[in-house]
Parts: structure tokens; C-alpha cells; sequence
């Protein structure tokens, strides 16, 4: 796993204010039941850039050691936190449906990440959805966020996936990035910037997820066992602090933003600027789900995909116990 060092957090927002990376006064006056703690995410990728900078810098500020991780989609990091070996994950709302239908006693307790930014790129030839038949799709890994939104959006287009396109695992955005480059896939869903340098290196852009689904999107949610909440509430609380300080200080220090996105993720300096624009307004430092409009397609996908039956209660997908008491902890 990479890391963004210590030193470059603290070289390149050596300008922020103090304000905005203040740890939360809450959070440091009450002890802390647990200080040493895994954290797991599915996947490297642009909208986890208040983890990064969490784990380079806020974390510590709260008095935690938090060992980042992450893995290859959303079910590898879900059975690392059903089997105990991470305390919390940062992962999409479809993987807490499926851990919750499997009988495991997790919940999600924070939101806040709305980016609705996957985008599907085609070979260059393929300039329609229609010309996809008898071809193969690339997601991240069967029953993630990357491959129930590619069914969703095949379906919308008239496409029946596994008959008219064949849909198979290809990993991170960079093996899915590779896998069109060498035309091994048909169509790849990805994320901002890879999105970007695709479609720079000629790939057919055939519609994002902000046009073909929702406006907004429950991204990420963090999630944890039910126990582990109630048995460390103000370690839970320090992880939130962190979490909002670190938003606050990437949207006070635009370099800061592209020197984690070019160390941690190897982005070309361009992309990097550019991800600051679309990726910080996402961010809901609050921990909110999107907007009822949006959740209710969330929703109807999930039910179209057979994981519900109807829409369910926000409390059995969202313990809200620390959004509900933001003003006692935050910054």
C-alpha cells in the first residue's frame, strides 16, 4: 500500500489555517477506548482524498494510529470486516446492502460522499450503446457499486447483461484502464481522472453516472460493526473529527489536493488539478445521505437487482447517533 508521507502533507499545507485543521475539542477531552485500529477501503481511488489525508496527517492530530488498507472492491473489504480484521471500512452503500443481507450485524454510521462521477468508456469504434452487443463490459469486482450501476445502465439501454453483453471482473480503474487499452474490454466503468485520460486518449465516452442514473450518489459510506460502535463512542468520534478536519483542510489548500492525488495515486499534475474541481464538492462534511431524490433510484436499482424488497427504514442502513450530535465533536 502507498502512502502519502508525513512530510509532504506538512510542507504543502504548511499555508492552511489553524481553524480549519483544529482537532475537534470533544473528541481530545474524552478518553479514547481504542487507539490502535484497522481501517480498510475497497479500492484506491479520487474520492477517498479525505481518507488520504486523514491517514497522513488527522488521524495522528486525534490521537489515533489507523492503519489504511486498501483492497480489490467492495467484497474483500467486506469480509475483512466481518472477519474482524479491519475495525471500520469506507465503502459503497451497494456493498452494505449485500453485507446486511448476508445476517452480519454492521451498519453504516457517516455518509457524505455524493460524488456521482463513474463515467462508461468504449472503444474508440464504439460510439453507442447498441454497438456493445455481443461484447464484454469490465467492472471492479461482481456485486460492487462498478457493476450493479453497469447493469443498470445496460438495462436502460435496451441491453440484457450476461446476454447481449458479457460482463467480467477487471479489477481497479488501472487494470480496467489497461484492459481497453489492449482491447480486452468493450467498455470499462471509471472514475475521475482515469475517466479524463481516456477519453484524451480517444475512448468513446458513452454516458456518466450523473446523466444516465442520479445526480448524486451514497459513494461511500463508513461502516462498522454494531458492537464496535457502542463499545468505543469516542473513537468513533475522533475518526469523524479527522474525517471533517480533513475535508476542511483540502478545501482550504487546492496543492495540497494535487500533491496527494500525484504521490498516492501517481496523477499527472493536469488531472490532479483538475480532480480538485470535481471530486471537493461532493463532499457532505456532515455525513448525510444524498438527496431523497436520489436515493429513491438508488433504491429502485437495488430492488430491480433483487437485494430488496422495498425501500428500507434509514435506520436499519444508517446509525445516525454521531451525524445527530455533529456540534459535540466536529472542528
Amino acid at each position: 500500500m502507498m502512502r502519502l508521507s508525513r512530510r509532504t502533507v506538512l510542507q504543502v499545507s504548511a499555508g492552511a489555517t489553524l481553524s480549519v485543521i483544529a482537532p475537534a475539542r470533544a473528541a481530545n477531552i474524552r478518553p479514547l477506548e481504542k487507539r490502535t485500529l484497522v481501517a480498510g477501503i475497497p479500492v484506491d481511488a479520487a474520492s477517498f482524498l479525505p481518507v488520504y489525508l486523514a491517514a497522513a496527517r488527522t488521524w495522528g492530530e486525534q490521537g489515533l494510529d489507523i492503519q489504511l488498507t486498501a483492497f480489490r472492491g467492495d467484497a474483500e473489504v467486506s469480509q475483512a470486516l466481518i472477519g474482524g480484521s479491519v475495525d471500520f471500512s469506507i465503502q459503497s452503500a451497494d456493498g452494505l446492502i449485500n453485507i446486511i443481507n448476508t445476517g452480519a450485524p454492521v451498519v453504516a454510521f457517516y455518509a457524505g460522499f455524493h460524488q456521482s462521477d463513474f463515467a462508461w468508456l468504449a472503444l474508440p469504434a464504439i460510439k453507442s450503446w447498441d454497438a456493445l452487443r455481443g461484447k464484454t463490459a469490465g467492472v471492479s469486482t461482481f456485486g460492487s457499486a462498478t457493476d450493479q450501476l453497469t447493469r443498470y445502465a445496460l438495462r436502460h439501454h435496451g441491453l440484457v447483461p450476461e446476454k447481449d453483453v458479457q460482463i467480467v471482473q477487471a479489477g481497479p480503474p488501472a487494470s480496467i484502464a489497461q484492459a481497453l487499452k489492449a482491447e480486452r474490454l468493450a467498455l470499462g466503468i471509471l472514475a475521475p481522472p482515469v475517466t479524463w485520460m481516456m477519453a484524451d486518449a480517444g475512448m468513446s465516452v458513452l454516458g456518466s453516472q450523473s446523466e444516465e442514473i442520479a445526480p448524486q450518489w451514497p459513494k461511500h459510506v463508513f461502516v462498522a460493526k454494531r458492537k464496535f460502535l457502542d463499545d468505543n463512542p469516542n473513537t468513533v468520534r475522533a475518526i469523524l473529527a479527522a474525517h471533517v478536519a480533513a475535508i476542511r483542510l483540502a478545501r482550504a489548500d487546492r496543492a495540497l489536493v494535487t500533491a496527494t492525488y500525484m504521490e498516492r495515486l501517481k496523477f499527472q499534475r493536469p488531472y490532479a488539478e483538475r480532480a480538485y474541481d470535481a471530486i471537493l464538492p461532493g463532499y457532505d462534511e456532515r455525513g448525510s445521505l444524498p438527496d431523497a431524490e436520489s436515493m429513491k433510484v438508488f433504491w429502485s436499482l437495488q430492488m430491480e437487482r433483487g437485494e430488496v424488497k422495498e425501500p428500507w427504514p434509514a435506520s436499519r442502513v444508517l446509525d445516525d447517533r454521531f451525524i445527530r450530535t455533529f456540534a459535540d465533536w466536529a472542528p
